[in-house]
């Protein structure tokens, strides 16, 4: 009977080590794959090179494809693509044992980031249009991942919030974590709540890449939006709105709060951190939005799309009245013990290009990102001053 165990249980470990085997994240195996892109192969290289300054474009409609080969004796098990610019719906195909290229799954082409899952023991498959798309890539970055599970770094990102808990309201990219520290970490990646960023300006290509590293780093799920301004640099108030339209922003705020209605609105230091007028108009904004929003009477395109939203809370950093000290430097479970404030430091890295800035992640100093002013409350007043949802059920 001993002798008939022992096997049983040799078999058993086995399939355990298996089962673990097979639950290991994908590598990410681009660097191996063979690659044909057509004619403007030799340029190919673009995608690969992990620089968000370089991309490469293909031909038109049906000449707009990649086929991609595995490395020898491997498979691949998804794909991702980061686009320029202007994404649009893409798919993969797969090849049959007539030579026909037959649809595997494709996206309707929402996000500059997107993954798509390959059928078991995938060798080799085309990156292509979705069904009816005829037109030309303008391709970022191709991520190829080999056999196991999706890994962490894989953006899987969920349509913008339609109903947020935390809306936060910003100026740029890489605003969302200098001057809102831990926010993010905590509410987004920590607790899960729905956190949606707002921000006015879209800047360069390479930097909203940058901005969904930043955001997926700090748990964040629910897709950006941008609000259209073009960046421009002032020191004051009104000197910013003689570059960004009052009415068009007040217009594009109030849209965003009935859009998304948030129980709690983030948002910039009045004075503009360091001075930026960009950072000055967001707060301006929030605080004259809120108001509004709640009226059907101003702007009733968007009151008529999503209806009105009184906002229950809202906090503005470094306000001097009504001050919340937040704690960035708390252990959270959902980052295996870093703190708040590591992730949003990793997070910030993300921003490659910002890196050689003099900015950084501070919870100290004149521009502490840990403190905020309870602006206006709904709810009451906060009492134990270490949540922004205090006193939201």
């Amino acid at each position: 009977m001993q002798r008939k165990i022992f096997p049983l249980l040799i078999l058993l470990v086995l399939l355990l080590l298996v089962g673990a085997a097979s639950a290991d994240p994908a590598a990410d195996v681009t660097s191996r794959c063979k690659f044909f892109a057509g004619s403007r192969r030799t340029e190919f290289s673009r995608c690969t090179d992990r620089n968000y300054k370089t991309y490469w474009q293909s031909n038109n409609g049906n000449s707009a494809y990649i086929e991609v080969t595995a490395p020898k004796g491997e498979t691949i098990s998804g794909v991702m693509v980061q686009w320029y610019e202007n994404p649009h719906p893409w798919g993969v195909l797969l090849q049959d044992e007539s030579g026909a290229w037959t649809d595997a799954g494709h996206t309707d082409g929402n996000y500059l980031a997107e993954y798509l899952p390959l059928p078991e023991d995938t060798t080799f498959f085309r990156i292509a249009n979705a069904p009816g798309t005829k037109t030309h890539f303008n391709l970022m970055e191709l991520h190829v991942y080999g056999a196991g599970e999706i890994p962490p770094e894989v953006q899987l990102w969920e349509p913008p919030a339609e109903k947020a808990d935390l809306m936060l309201l910003v100026a740029h990219a890489d605003d969302e974590v200098l001057w809102f520290g831990g926010a993010l970490p905590t509410y987004a990646g920590q607790q899960g709540k729905s956190c949606q960023v707002c921000m006015m300006v879209p800047s360069m290509p390479y930097r909203r890449l940058e901005l969904l590293d930043c955001l997926w780093t700090c748990g964040v799920r629910q897709y950006p939006v941008w609000g259209g301004f073009r960046d421009a640099f002032s020191s004051s108030l009104s000197k910013q709105y003689q570059h960004w339209s009052k009415n068009r922003v007040y217009e594009v705020v109030t849209g965003w709060i009935r859009r998304f209605q948030p129980d709690v609105l983030l948002t910039h230091d009045i004075k503009g951190e360091y001075g930026h007028g960009a950072h000055r108009v967001c707060a301006d904004a929030a605080m004259n939005c809120l108001k509004l929003a709640a009226n059907e009477k101003k702007y009733p395109k968007s009151a008529k799309e999503y209806g009105v939203w009184d906002v229950p809370k809202c906090y503005i950093h470094l306000y001097d009245q009504n001050v919340i000290d937040m704690d960035w430097r708390r252990p959270l479970e959902a980052f295996g013990g870093m703190t708040s404030f590591e992730v949003a430091e990793a997070g910030f890295r993300r921003h490659v290009s910002q890196q050689k800035t003099d900015y950084h992640v501070e919870d100290w100093g004149p521009w502490d990102n840990s403190l905020f002013g309870l602006y206006r409350s709904l709810v009451g007043d906060d009492i134990l001053k270490d949540d922004f949802f205090e006193n939201i059920d």
